[in-house]
């Protein structure tokens, strides 16, 4: 059930698993190094199954492309005294071999690196107390060989961690098709029946409604999902933050590479659509059916006053994996069609900020 893909060039699944982590790290990296006043005084970025850093063709895997985006904040880090840790873990001691003899070339006094080979969760165990320290902000990257790594425990330490985002890979097609298989029910409490009736390409949305449900309901936390097709199978990400804003960046870089949808690398709704294609009957441009389906709820959940104001905006629109954008575009509608008064609602995270003015959502 487990795969090594670093004893070959990296396939584009992989490249485009590599490239939404690198793409969220330039996102995260910012708000704690790049502002002004510092909140945060020690950051600490896990990375539990690093391999040997490359490819077999000289591409980079996460630890380089973490010391390449930290190098851009040499001065901020310098200039404000930011502790920065990192570490990083796998199985192989092989791979940590090379890893350590790629890194020499980023040797440098302003990050401390420490570099183990062991089983991974001994070493998340041994990591959760400086990840549970004050003061500190944690980015976990775990992209576990398989599927039984980040099991129900291992999941609910994370969650309850303050100021922390995680990106975890899972092979969401091994559950569907070894779901009755002991190796996969003591790992994750899928009933059977249900992963039967889920279609293959819709496997990983069940996958992450699982980790969604493990959340308990009195906590706020978000979590959203890109699915890989790759030719072994189909697998996928999950990404988590206690923090609004964190689950936006993650989505922005989702509906960068996935445009339609914004969560998988193919059409994972089974669209057809061409880009430009017209649809015979409306004339105009077809469509994705998430888009249409966001769109119509969120319609009638407005006008039946199921949603209120413009808090509870931004985080239906987060929570059904969209981005503020697409929320108004719907407003706009609705105030043209005369549904609801112009009113400055404030969609986006900082509705979230301390002394911010929640405004009402006035129908016509």
């Amino acid at each position: 059930m487990d795969r090594d893909l670093h004893n070959k060039p990296f396939d584009s699944g992989t490249k485009a698993k590599l490239s939404i982590f690198h793409d969220y790290l330039k996102e995260w990296l910012p708000v704690f190094l790049a502002k002004k006043e510092t909140y945060w005084h020690t950051i600490n970025i896990f990375d539990f199954f690093s391999g040997p850093g490359i490819d077999t063709n000289g591409n980079k895997g996460t630890p380089l492309l973490i010391l390449d985006e930290l190098e851009v904040y040499l001065k901020e880090i310098q200039s404000k005294n930011i502790i920065i840790n990192l570490y990083f873990n796998d199985y192989s001691a092989d791979k940590i071999e090379s890893l350590k003899s790629t890194l020499t070339t980023y040797e440098n006094s302003f990050f401390n690196i420490k570099v183990e080979s062991k089983d991974f969760k001994k070493a998340f165990k041994g990591q959760l107390q400086l990840m549970s320290k004050k003061d500190t902000a944690n980015l976990l990257f775990l992209d576990q060989t398989g599927v039984k790594q980040i099991d129900e425990n291992i999941f609910k330490s994370i969650i309850e961690l303050k100021t922390t985002d995680f990106l975890f890979f899972i092979s969401s097609s091994t559950i569907k098709r070894f779901k009755n298989h002991p190796a996969i029910s003591a790992y994750h409490n899928i009933n059977p029946d249900e992963i039967e009736n889920t279609e293959y390409d819709q496997i990983h949305r069940l996958v992450t409604s699982y980790y969604r449900g493990l959340i308990p309901k009195t906590k706020s936390y978000y979590i959203a999902p890109f699915s890989l097709k790759k030719k072994a199978g189909l697998y996928g990400l999950i990404f988590g933050s206690g923090n609004p804003f964190g689950i936006e960046k993650f989505l922005r870089t989702c509906w960068k590479i996935d445009p339609l949808r914004g969560e998988a690398n193919f059409d994972i709704d089974n669209d057809k659509i061409n880009p430009g294609q017209i649809d015979l009957f409306t004339g105009e441009a077809q469509r994705p059916k998430k888009i249409e389906k966001f769109e119509s709820e969120l319609k009638n959940n407005i006008l039946l006053k199921k949603i209120t104001n413009d808090k509870e905006l931004y985080l239906y629109t987060l929570n059904n994996g969209f981005i503020p954008t697409h929320t108004k575009k719907v407003i706009k509608e609705l105030i043209k069609n005369n549904k609801i008064k112009k009113n400055n609602l404030n969609i986006s995270y900082k509705v979230f900020k301390n002394n911010a003015i929640v405004t009402n959502i006035e129908l016509n």
